[in-house]
This record gives structure tokens, sequence and C-alpha cells, in this order.
């Protein structure tokens, strides 16, 4: 089934919407999901049915969100004969993603997300109770960002922020003329899988996220510096001292060489100083 294409569902720049259009890659990316028949499957951003074809041909237990108030009726009325799929029309980042589906954790998440939300979707994704798998398209920057290690130049806080709960692999390249409207940039599919059990709960990941954000906001500065003197940190020296000489770490080390075990370890030992300011992370 091919998606249809209709004087309405035209890209609005407001919804950041970029439709893949190239149908090698609309194949590869809705595999790559490796749900089977009947197994619960959340699609982000569903637009006019480039993936959401390719999963209702695998029968699977579909749940397409949409939150353009014409591409949704639109998806509603083509499925409106498919027991097993459902659109919802919402926004994703204000839904109560774990009630969308039969079983959360066993739900597969796929989407190609607009750019500017990628970050709130994804943290939105990766709070518990987690789904068994994601496969989101999105910038490729931002994936660079995602799968970068430590010591490299593109590793942050969105870096760690990921690595605390799952484990990330790039699916494929998506090139900027796979989209129309062709963006400025190109993708990149990934695989995000969370890990079980989860080894961090809801409190320290925002533990971890405040101590990341400081960190490297000031990246060029020592950490024995940054725990200490950061607004949102202000760790007593002593604190700083005995947390640092339990990882056996040098204050003068800087914020790119930690690891993310290494920032769950140290905000764990400064928990009563680490206090989630309510921020998003940069």
């Amino acid at each position: 089934m091919k998606p249809r294409r209709t004087g309405r569902g035209r890209p609005k720049r407001s919804l950041g919407q970029n439709f893949l259009v190239d149908p090698n890659l609309r194949r590869k990316i809705a595999a790559a999901v490796g749900a089977g028949e009947g197994e619960p499957v959340l699609e982000i951003g569903a637009g006019r049915g480039a993936l959401t074809d390719h999963l209702v041909q695998a029968r699977v237990a579909l749940t397409a969100v949409e939150l353009d108030d014409e591409l949704a009726p639109e998806l509603a009325a083509r499925y409106r004969h498919d027991p097993r799929t459902r659109v919802v029309h919402g926004d994703v980042l204000s839904l109560d993603l774990p009630n969308l589906t039969a079983d959360w954790t066993a739900t597969r998440v796929v989407g190609n997300i607009p750019y500017n939300i990628t970050t709130p979707i994804i943290f939105k994704l990766l709070a518990s109770p987690f789904p068994a798998d994601i496969v989101l398209t999105m910038q490729a920057e931002v994936a660079a960002r995602i799968l970068a290690g430590p010591g490299s130049r593109t590793y942050g806080a969105l870096s760690v922020g990921v690595a605390v709960h799952a484990e990330a692999t790039r699916v494929c390249r998506v090139p900027r003329g796979a989209f129309r409207p062709v963006p400025k940039v190109d993708s990149v599919a990934l695989r995000i899988t969370p890990r079980v059990p989860q080894e961090v709960d809801a409190a320290a990941a925002r533990r971890v996220r405040t101590l990341t954000r400081a960190a490297f906001s000031w990246r060029r500065k020592q950490l024995g510096k940054i725990l200490h003197r950061h607004p949102d940190l202000r760790c007593a020296p002593a604190d700083v001292e005995r947390a640092l000489a339990e990882r056996s770490l040098l204050p003068s080390i800087r914020p790119e060489q930690l690891s993310a075990d290494e920032y769950v370890a140290l905000s764990r030992i400064l928990r009563p100083a680490v206090r989630p300011p309510g921020r998003r992370l940069r």
C-alpha cells in the first residue's frame, strides 16, 4: 500500500515536518522495528503514512500518533477497517504514552521526529516505565552526540543522559534528499534500546542530569572546580575531595573524560548536594 497523496497534508514548517519519500529507506526503517504479528508498536509522527503502511502490512498492533489536524483524520480514515491499527490525534510530548498500548514494556517505538523536539522526545521515552526498543530518525548531528564516547568533542550531557539508560546503535544514514521538503542537514536512524533491568531510578537519573548539565556547561573547566563553584552544584570542598578520591579521580579531570558510569557514581556520592533544578537538558 502506497501512502496517498492529496491536496491536503502539505508540510507545515510550524510542526517541523519533513516527509520521508525514499521507498527503500521507508522499508528499511520499518523493518528495523523488528515487531512480529500482533506485537505492540507506537509510531511517533505518522505523517502521510510512510512507515505506517509498512507496519500495517506487518500486522503489528499499531498505535500511530499524529499532531497535524489534517493528517491525523486522513490516517484514521485510511485505516478505519483495520482492527489492529489505531490513530491518536495528539502531541506526543503531552500524551501518557504507557497507556496508549496494551503492554508498554513490550512496545517498540518508531518515528521520524521533528528536529526541534528530538531531545524532549528521547527523554520522555527514557523514563520509567521503559518501552522495549526505540528506533528514531533524527538529525545526524544529534545522533553523533548520542553515540559519542568519553574523550570525543561531541561527547556531552546528551551522550551521558542516553547511556545511563540505554544502548544506542546506528541503523542507517538517511540523506537529506530522502525527505520532502529537503532539509538542510542529513539524518540518521538510530536504535536506542533501554536496559533491562534499569540500574538507575528516576530520582538518580534527575541527579545525573543536573550534574552533567552543570559539568558540560563548563566543559573547559576542571571537574573539581565545577563541583565546588557551579551555581547548580556548589558542593562543599570536603565533599568534592571525598567524592573524587572515592572514584580515584583527579580534581583536574575535564567533564568529557568521565564515562556515564562515573557520572552516576559521582551523583550518588554527592547525593545531598546535587538537587535537580528542574531545567531542561542542554
